[in-house]
């Protein structure tokens, strides 16, 4: 069984990404940049193994677009979404592979992470739709065949670079749920992450509440989604109420929730 990383990022002009984030294993970097170039060698991890590295240059742009590349060029046996924010921990690949191994039944498992300000849960717990809402993409590692056997990829109207905010992991983890296929989450810290926020999140504003309701209708339906507007603007009063008050919260989840939006995909 293979590990291989898929890693999003933007801009780069070598591939120093791989050295920053720790990498030890199999690696697709999909860089959105200016030119379009795919570059393919291998390096050594510590251990002396050879690593396969394909680096693709595109001037595509989107964030789950960037992903779907990754997912069609990687050959490993099981995937990992990175960003290029985070650095994985030594001893990451056994981690990962070990999770797979002691759970058969599992084509997605989740991780933990050192990331400021946020709590993982201490136990193992099996993943369903409420859980998959409060999973990052990072976290994500899945059985590639699997994936390609069920056609899933990710939402490329949702996510960073489309302008409707974020959403596009839950999609996808939603999508596996609905194909059948089996969640877990595994309580091990697989990378930490800088806290230098998403390219997209500008902060509390109205827009993020009206990308959120927006989100939140094409992932439960107009009825959940108003209800969930609800809940959410209650749980999270306490991170939100320096940027934003509870009244405007709600009322622009709500007014996404209604808002019909031209998709390009």
């Amino acid at each position: 069984m293979k590990l291989e990383l898929l890693i999003s990022c933007m801009h780069q002009k070598d591939a120093s990404i791989i050295t920053r984030s720790n990498v030890d294993s199999d690696v697709v970097v999909i860089n959105q940049c200016d030119i379009d170039k795919k570059e393919n060698f291998n390096f050594f991890n510590r251990n002396g193994v050879s690593c396969k590295t394909i680096i693709i240059s595109t001037t595509e742009r989107g964030l789950s677009r960037s992903r779907n590349m990754a997912i069609s060029n990687a050959t490993g046996d099981i995937c990992l979404i990175c960003d290029d924010d985070e650095t994985l921990v030594d001893g990451y690949n056994d981690i990962i592979i070990n999770a797979f191994q002691k759970h058969p039944e599992a084509s997605v498992i989740t991780f933990a992470l050192d990331y400021k300000n946020k709590k993982f849960p201490l136990k193992e717990k099996k993943v369903g739709y409420f859980r998959a809402m409060k999973t990052n993409s990072i976290q994500i590692a899945f059985r590639r065949d699997q994936i390609l056997k069920k056609s899933i990829q990710f939402d490329v109207t949702m996510g960073s670079g489309t302008g409707n905010g974020g959403g596009e992991e839950v999609r996808f983890l939603f999508d596996c749920l609905k194909k059948g296929l089996k969640i877990r989450y595994i309580p091990e810290i697989i990378a930490s992450v800088a806290n230098n926020g998403s390219q997209w999140f500008q902060g509390f504003t109205d827009k993020y509440f009206l990308d959120r309701g927006w989100s939140n209708r094409r992932l439960l339906g107009l009825p959940l989604a108003c209800c969930y507007a609800l809940y959410f603007s209650m749980k999270n009063y306490s991170i939100y109420r320096f940027d934003n008050t509870f009244w405007n919260a709600l009322r622009y989840q709500l007014k996404g929730s209604f808002e019909k939006r031209p998709i390009n995909n």
